[in-house]
């Protein structure tokens, strides 16, 4: 018999099991101030083993017959270690397991005991998220020991997920801030030869966007935004910035100097990602790497002669830009960028954005 997930009547609780408070635990316990559930309709059994938990050091335990009280319990969210007998009156324990698995109990730990020496439902309890299991009949003190083995090992896995939590989180915001400073270099960067040059800025921006559609394009979505930083870099590079023009701006700002330094080194990003790409091209690392920064050299190019011969005089015109790829003059151009380019990025480019 399988059950929904989804608050049971109090009765159930009332008919199904009761609540006792042991004896004052050790505090140095794993189990001190946690409460114990106990899922068995054994009645002597279900004594030995709230003895044996109190014996260790759990502060409260609760104990019910049937899987219709387990389940009021673990959505009442009150227990932290389940100890669950399979064979119980009113449904199989395993159904317990499958809705732990799915809900929010599926930090709970569970330590299942069964009288059912079958492998198959062993391991599929197991398989389900059990932490352990005990085939009866089985000593307490062996009990006492998984017990508190299933705590320790539930405490460390929580703490090791709050650490890596954490750095996930100072991760994401290091890396905003590196994109942030980089994306800030170029745009001053792109501004500055705007004087000399017009539209330089906005071709930059047009050109980093376009390289960022055929990067997730070519199959390289987690190196589209380093590859788009990439080119329009390539834009202030191929249109030449004079050392006259960086001391202007050094002048104005004097970090300036030292960002555009740092922006050169950041540009194609988190190394990991690369990593990432090169196994799912079954590349080696470093292999990869000089083979991006080339591509993303390729990829500028495709799209720069794109975007010069598409935007003229405040006019877009894709299929003026997609023509130009095709001639004779583009013939030293990738051609499988080119034919990815015009496929699946040009058709989903809109005029009366540019």
């Amino acid at each position: 018999m399988r059950w929904d997930w989804s608050p049971p009547g109090r009765h159930a609780r009332q008919n199904g099991g009761v609540t006792t408070d042991g004896d004052v635990p050790p505090r140095n316990s794993p189990a001190h101030g946690l409460t114990v559930l106990i899922v068995e309709d054994d009645d002597d059994q279900a004594f030995l083993v709230r003895e044996a938990m109190s014996a260790i050091g759990f502060t409260s335990s609760i104990v019910v017959a049937t899987a219709r009280a387990a389940l009021e319990e673990l959505w009442a969210g009150t227990c932290d270690l389940v100890i669950l007998d399979l064979g119980l009156p009113d449904a199989d324990g395993m159904s317990i397991l499958e809705l732990m698995r799915h809900g929010d109990q599926l930090g709970i730990p569970v330590l299942v005991v069964t009288g059912d020496a079958n492998p198959e439902r062993r391991v599929r309890a197991l398989e389900l998220g059990a932490q352990d299991l005990l085939v009866k009949p089985f000593d307490m003190v062996e009990l006492s020991a998984r017990a508190r083995r299933a705590l320790r090992t539930h405490d460390d896995l929580e703490a090791a997920s709050v650490v890596a939590r954490t750095l996930a989180r100072e991760l994401t915001v290091l890396t905003e801030t590196v994109d942030e400073q980089t994306s800030v270099v170029i745009a001053t960067l792109l501004n500055a030869l705007e004087a000399r040059l017009p539209h330089v800025h906005a071709r930059g921006l047009r050109v980093g966007d376009f390289v960022q559609r055929l990067a997730v394009a070519f199959d390289l979505p987690e190196l589209a935004v380093q590859l788009g930083a990439a080119a329009r870099a390539h834009e202030v590079g191929m249109l030449t910035l004079s050392d006259a023009d960086v001391a202007a701006l050094e002048a104005g700002d004097p970090l300036v100097g030292d960002a555009c330094e740092r922006a050169s080194l950041l540009l194609l990003g988190d190394r990991d990602q690369v990593t990432a790409a090169a196994a799912r091209f079954r590349r080696p690392a470093q292999d990869f790497v000089r083979h991006i920064d080339r591509l993303a050299a390729r990829m500028t190019s495709v799209c720069h002669i794109f975007d010069v011969a598409a935007v003229d005089h405040g006019t877009f015109d894709p299929e003026r830009g997609a023509d130009a790829l095709l001639a004779e003059d583009a013939v030293g151009l990738d051609a499988d960028l080119i034919d990815t380019f015009i496929e699946e990025c040009v058709p989903a480019l809109n005029p009366h954005t540019f």
